[in-house]
């Protein structure tokens, strides 16, 4: 009886529940912001670009075009224009006509050479760069996933010559190519920046995506779904790609902000997309260096915004290289 009494019964803890997804985003952001700081801050910069890039025109005061810097940009509109639903709003300020203006309190950033607001540029330029970054991007990850995919997992002769491709093209000044054909396809477009950024990028890119898979080529794993009757194809969709998605997820962050410097250097030179309704940053630098021997303040903002954003998405991009490669997890760094 005293034995019995004495025994006791531990009950076995709960396992927890394990986590959503929302769950395991927060801990992923939350690891982030422990573990690299600077990659977090880059992250918030880069939604903080990319808020104004989906929405300029609830950011913006002036139409980008527009060399009346006293006119407001209509903003929110229920109704036809010049109505109470949507009236015209019209602001004189001392800045109102004027042409090559420092910062005032209407027009922060100044105003250009033909009068038009340097801020609303700017705003407006953040939805070009994301545009054709994240486009190219877009275009350059898928062209990468089935050059590389299929080349490291079929490998052979396939790969041998698929690799050759790829050195031939890698071998090509990019500058150079993207204002030949520019020139050739009758000037610069967004939607042929895009294609031709996408292009070059992806066979680049292939190269990183040929490496990851060629180290899960040979798991356990695949020789399990080969033995099921899986296809290749399947294989390659259902187990291959999902193992390099961290591969892939740093080289899309890097990429774009590759592709943003690309475009501003292509409009620096001249030879990117000239429309007043479209500004870029690179385009801005381009016009701010004909004045920047009397208003070199004008290089600032748009080359500010720049390497901002490149700078961003490279940290951005270290940073998850750290956290999703197994090898460097434990990693710390006090500023990366």
């Amino acid at each position: 009886m005293a034995d019995a009494a004495a025994q006791v019964v531990i009950a076995e803890p709960l396992s927890r529940p394990a986590p959503g997804a929302f769950g395991r985003t927060v801990g992923f952001f939350r690891t982030l912001m422990r573990t690299k700081p600077l990659g977090f801050i880059s992250l918030i910069i880069i939604l903080a670009l990319g808020v104004l890039a989906a929405f300029p025109g609830a950011f913006a005061t002036h139409e980008p075009a527009d060399t009346r810097a006293g006119v407001r940009l209509q903003k929110y509109c229920l109704g036809p224009q010049d109505t109470f639903l949507c009236p015209t709003v019209v602001e004189r300020s001392a800045t109102f006509g004027d042409r090559n203006v420092p910062g005032k309190l209407s027009n922060p950033f100044g105003t250009d050479q033909l009068g038009r607001d340097n801020y609303s540029r700017i705003v407006y330029g953040a939805r070009n760069a994301f545009y054709v970054g994240v486009g190219a991007v877009l275009i350059s990850t898928a062209l990468a996933l089935f050059v590389g995919v299929t080349s490291g997992y079929f490998g052979g002769r396939y790969d041998a010559i698929l690799q050759r491709l790829v050195d031939a093209v890698m071998a090509l000044p990019v500058l150079v190519v993207l204002l030949a054909a520019t020139t050739m396809l009758g000037g610069a477009t967004f939607g042929k920046l895009i294609v031709l950024l996408g292009l070059l990028g992806g066979f680049s890119g292939s190269r990183v995506i040929r490496s990851a898979v060629i180290s899960v080529r040979s798991a356990q794993f695949l020789e399990a779904a080969r033995v099921l009757g899986a296809t290749d194809a399947r294989i390659m969709v259902r187990h291959v790609i999902p193992n390099i998605f961290g591969p892939l997820m740093v080289q899309a962050t890097i990429g774009i902000g590759s592709i943003i410097l690309a475009e501003a250097a292509l409009s620096f030179l001249g030879f990117g997309v000239v429309n007043p309704d479209q500004p870029t940053w690179g385009q801005m630098l381009q016009i701010s260096q004909q004045i920047a021997s009397i208003r070199p303040d004008q290089l600032v903002w748009p080359g500010l915004f720049i390497a901002l954003a490149v700078f961003s998405f490279n940290m951005l991009g270290d940073a998850l290289r750290d956290l999703l490669d197994p090898r460097l997890r434990g990693a710390r760094g006090s500023f990366s």
